[in-house]
């Protein structure tokens, strides 16, 4: 196991919005050593990211640590389950 980081974000639709997800697929390639790294490459693709794909939601990225298999494939998709569920609750 080892520690990489990722670009992600909050999804305001479909059935897991609100929770924080990885942004790209979840493949070593999308994941990177360093956050200064992660966040070069937010920075490179937010202007994309909110034209094309996310829209408002490009409002939420932030680069992430996440626990990867040594291959570097995250070991999940979701970050702030916990918190997630708790605040769906209230």
């Amino acid at each position: 196991m080892k520690t990489m980081y990722a670009v992600t974000h909050i999804p305001s639709d479909g059935p897991m919005k609100g929770m924080r997800r990885l942004t790209f697929a979840n493949q070593g390639r999308n994941h990177c050593e360093t956050r200064e790294e992660a966040q070069a490459k937010l920075d490179l693709l937010k202007d994309q990211l909110k034209e094309k794909i996310l829209g408002k939601d490009a409002e939420t990225l932030e680069v992430r640590p996440v626990k990867c298999y040594d291959h570097g494939d995250a070991m999940g998709i979701y970050f702030d389950i916990a918190d997630h569920y708790e605040s769906s609750e209230e």
